[in-house]
């Protein structure tokens, strides 16, 4: 090695003297293929001869380098052809005075001029780097300090001004290195100290040869340093400060204009790697580098993949995958992650020690609490298994939003009953912030909403299972029944399901719109209606009966008014709440309400109503007063009052009237003047409804000395009682019953007869 580098020296006779690579006087674009191919190919060895006169005197070297001119002017003359006309027609840069022309400038302007061989260039190099003779790792160990030096004062990466150190300067053994410690070929004085060397400089297309300062520093550490001051305060290097990628630190050196090489970088890189001086970095910079290669949601995960590698790894073995809500960047979720091998980010961070197994591609389960929200991804080493403690956190800034995501059902929309019948289900993600439930009946005529309804959403444990990932699944179904109204006849409608955060149904909404249609029927007008049962007893009128019309939704209304016999005017009127009656239903299903058209009330007497005839009339009408627009049904069935004959003693009470499904159970008393020579005593069950005899039993009275302490003036009142069961036959059974008791001197209890009437009612089942 030394024998190539006393060989140079020869050279600076005619000026070749600095052998830095500085690109004070380069072009922007090296297009000299013949050189770059010979400089991207390194020899594989040195020869014998070089290498056993490392110590010959300067007239050996002369010889030396006679015998290596002539095997360079065997070198195709095409190739220096070539070398002269792509010199001839670079651009040149505007001359930094402050540096000489450059190790690689150097030589291809000797080899365009012809003073040498157009392959010494890579010569020179190849052996520059490859030489074993020289004592590499002392070189090393001496610009060490000076390197970090450097990275402290002015952010110029340690790897990299060690490897220019190195290139430059040929290991330290060029002449301006060994006579003034100056590694980088600076020009000037440092604190007043420089020698003066032939160097050559590039003037009006030509290179000449001059005498320049350069300075001279007490050691190389100092040349190294006050290197990176030069690169810090010449503006067109201050893209490289701080960077700690070593690999595009050198690339930036040789966009910037520093070398003329076009392998200028690539020859940097190699040094660092070969020489592992990337450990330098590695040692003082606190490396934490990252980067977020995707994002995507996919159904119900969120794969995410990237890597994130630190220095501060080898002491934090804990790696997480943090979920941060964008906006305040709390912690959402963690997730505890084995990293990747990434070969990619090693080849581009040799330095920071896990940058192999710095990888990350997981795939996150998303909960239904995620949906429709926005995070940012945080990647953490931590010294603690529960990633709390001694923490590296790189926060990547990409936006990650979770749509929100729905899905729904429309199981039944039928015409049923005169009723439009709509189940089925609609679940959301945004149902956690719009609460309010609507369906919505679209008319499709006009695609405008006809009419809505509030709705309580009901259980859908089946939606749940198959939709575990939205938030209301178990609770997203729907099922109503609308009465169908004149307005809405011969009309098609589709229906919508709407989530609304306004109670009104307005403000942010989630709307689903089904594609299935009902076409409403053209309507009749039915009045349809039966009186079952009516009946008076001594203080309440009771009435059972049903009445069904299409114009409910109009005439919601239901009132009963009573109506006396004799004058036709009414005595009464009660509004009642309908109640189903399923068998109406199943004789008219297309009447409105026929499902819920029932009656069955009781009214207490008033004076106008007692001891008269009545009927009924069930009115629905549209307002509340029942006077006005309203639909009428007069009712045939005379309501008859039965009046006891109260007259010479007559007196009776019913203690206990009770049917257990199997007998009609008894008990009371009737006491009266007239049962005088009537010796049959009768109990008479009678229909409530029709007034008429069901069946009649024979009773033995018995004993009431309460009855008697109470009347003792009536003829029997001591022997008054009775109590007695009566089995039920088939003709009492679905019927109001009351009971009559009766004396009679009549075996058969048909003449000659003193009746009373008993006010209860009972119903047997």
């Amino acid at each position: 090695m030394k024998n190539i580098l006393q060989k140079t020296v020869l050279v600076s006779a005619v000026g070749l003297v600095t052998m830095t690579t500085h690109k004070a006087i380069a072009a922007d674009t090296i297009k000299d293929n013949s050189v770059s191919s010979k400089l991207s190919s390194e020899s594989s060895s040195t020869s014998s001869s070089s290498a056993s006169s490392e110590n010959s005197s300067t007239s050996s070297s002369v010889t030396s380098w006679s015998t290596e001119n002539k095997i360079e002017k065997e070198v195709d003359k095409k190739q220096t052809t070539s070398s002269e006309s792509v010199l001839n027609n670079e651009t040149i840069l505007k001359q930094n005075t402050e540096m000489g022309p450059g190790y690689y400038a150097v030589v291809k302007s000797l080899a365009a001029t012809n003073k040498m061989g157009p392959g010494y260039y890579a010569v020179v190099k190849s052996r520059m780097l490859m030489s074993r003779s020289t004592n590499t790792q002392g070189f090393i160990d001496g610009i060490r300090s000076g390197a970090i030096a450097g990275w402290s004062k002015y952010g110029v990466l340690p790897s990299v001004s060690g490897a220019q150190a190195i290139l430059e300067s040929g290991w330290g053994q060029s002449l301006l290195s060994t006579q003034a410690n100056n590694l980088f070929g600076i020009k000037g004085d440092y604190n007043g100290q420089s020698v003066t060397m032939p160097t050559q400089e590039y003037y009006n297309g030509q290179w000449v040869t001059i005498n320049a300062q350069f300075r001279k520093y007490p050691s190389w550490n100092e040349s190294i340093e006050d290197h990176g001051r030069f690169l810090a305060v010449n503006s067109r290097y201050g893209n490289l400060l701080g960077k700690i990628n070593y690999k595009e630190v050198t690339s930036l050196l040789q966009s910037d204009g520093y070398a003329t090489a076009p392998t200028y970088a690539a020859s940097l890189n190699r040094i660092i790697e070969d020489y592992h001086l990337y450990d330098w970095d590695n040692s003082v910079i606190n490396a934490n580098v990252a980067d977020l290669n995707s994002a995507v949601v996919n159904g119900v995960t969120l794969q995410v993949s990237g890597w994130h590698a630190t220095t501060n790894a080898t002491n934090q073995k804990n790696s997480f995958l943090f979920l941060l809500d964008a906006n305040s960047k709390a912690e959402v979720k963690r997730y505890r992650i084995q990293r990747k091998n990434r070969q990619d980010v090693q080849n581009a961070y040799p330095y920071i020690s896990n940058s192999l197994n710095s990888g990350f591609d997981e795939n996150i389960p998303l909960t239904a609490d995620m949906y429709g929200k926005n995070f940012v991804l945080m990647s953490r080493y931590s010294s603690d298994y529960t990633g709390d403690t001694g923490v590296t956190d790189y926060l990547f800034n990409r936006v990650i939003n979770i749509p929100n995501i729905m899905a729904a059902s429309l199981d039944n929309f039928t015409i049923t009953n005169n009723k439009i019948k709509i189940a089925g289900w609609h679940a959301t993600s945004t149902s956690r912030n719009a609460n309010n439930n609507y369906l919505i009946l679209m008319d499709t005529a006009t695609n405008r909403e006809y009419k809505r309804y509030k709705i309580s959403r009901t259980s859908r444990p089946d939606v749940a299972a198959a939709y575990p990932n939205i938030l209301n699944a178990g609770k997203s179904g729907f099922e109503v029944e609308i009465p169908i109204t004149r307005d809405m006849q011969g009309k098609t409608f589709k229906v919508l399901s709407r989530y609304a955060t306004q109670s009104n149904g307005e403000g942010s909404l989630s709307d689903v719109i089904f594609n299935k249609t009902v076409t409403m029927p053209k309507q009749k007008n039915e009045n349809k209606a039966d009186f079952d049962e009516g009946w008076m007893d001594d203080k309440q009128v009771h009435v059972q009966g049903w009445h069904a019309i299409d114009d409910i939704v109009n005439k919601p209304y239901h009132t009963l008014i009573f109506m006396d016999v004799a004058t036709n005017r009414e005595v009464h009127r009660v509004s009642v709440q309908n109640v189903k009656r399923a068998d109406v239903n199943r004789a008219y299903p297309n009447i409105s309400n026929s499902l819920n058209s029932g009656f069955n009330t009781s009214v207490n007497l008033t004076n106008k109503m007692k001891n008269k005839t009545l009927y009924v009339i069930s009115r629905y009408s549209r307002d509340k007063n029942a006077d006005s627009q309203y639909i009428d049904i007069q009712f045939n069935h005379k309501i008859t009052p039965v009046v006891n004959n109260t007259s010479n003693g007559n007196i009776g009470h019913m203690d206990s009237q009770i049917s257990d499904g199997q007998a009609l159970k008894l008990s009371g008393w009737h006491t009266a003047n007239e049962s005088t020579n009537k010796p049959y005593h009768y109990l008479i069950i009678m229909d409530r409804n029709t007034n008429t005899e069901i069946k009649r039993i024979k009773v033995t009275n018995t004993k009431r000395t309460d009855v008697h302490n109470a009347y003792p003036n009536i003829y029997n009142s001591l022997n008054s009682g009775f109590s007695t069961t009566v089995k039920l036959t088939n003709n009492m059974k679905g019927k109001n019953v009351y009971v009559l008791s009766r004396y009679t001197s009549d075996p058969a209890g048909n003449l000659n007869t003193v009746d009373y009437y008993f006010g209860q009612t009972t119903f047997i089942n």
